[in-house]
């Protein structure tokens, strides 16, 4: 009965922050009633973003038989270190290349497409795992604690394999590029911002679930 007691307090008045700042819209998440139970008594539920320790030169592909296992075994070292709340233990590279992608991953690895994308402290980014492939994030990755710097996906809009992609993650050198995303953008296009020169060194970003 104490438990109780002590959860309603914490709702009351995580709620009355809510409706005295601000108006309570249905995307904002302090706003939001689950959101609010969750904060106080459990790891929210959802795929949890993080991004690797390290930089990657564009030869993403040296790490493995082929780029998407490659990526796979990054994700995999990266998770270790990566300071998430969630205890999640399967791994995927937020990258597409040519044996799957994110936009394939419902099918390739049965990934459950209506569960929330999340940062690393649990911050909403996506309603839904779907929505990745043609909505806005509510957050940018930099706002939602992931990483503050560019990352590698070579990816095109949608998260489908782009073209520039340092000769299938094999290269780098300055002569070819690949598709980097922006932490800081907040458009359909953050995935896909620039094309780098694949000496550069950049992030990998990860899921967890």
């Amino acid at each position: 009965m104490k438990f109780f007691a002590i959860l309603l307090f914490f709702l009351f008045f995580s709620a009355y922050g809510c409706m005295n700042g601000k108006t309570c819209s249905s995307e904002d998440k302090s706003c939001s009633a689950n959101e609010i139970l969750y904060s106080h008594i459990s790891t929210p539920p959802g795929i949890y973003l993080y991004s690797t320790q390290k930089s990657f030169q564009g030869n993403l592909a040296a790490y493995g038989p082929d780029l998407q296992i490659s990526l796979m075994n990054i994700c995999a070292e990266a998770r270790l270190f990566a300071q998430t709340i969630s205890n999640c233990g399967n791994v995927l590279p937020l990258t597409a290349s040519p044996t799957s992608s994110v936009s394939s991953y419902t099918t390739d690895f049965s990934l459950d497409g209506t569960l929330p994308i999340r940062g690393a402290r649990g911050e909403l980014i996506y309603d839904q795992w779907n929505l990745i492939l043609s909505s806005n994030p509510k957050l940018s990755m930099s706002e939602a604690g992931v990483t503050t710097e560019k990352f590698w996906t070579f990816a095109t809009t949608g998260w489908g394999y782009a073209s520039s992609s340092c000769v299938n993650g094999t290269l780098s050198d300055n002569a070819n590029v690949g598709i980097t995303g922006d932490p800081n953008d907040i458009g359909l296009s953050w995935p896909s911002f620039a094309s780098d020169t694949c000496d550069q060194h950049r992030k990998v970003l990860c899921i967890c679930y």
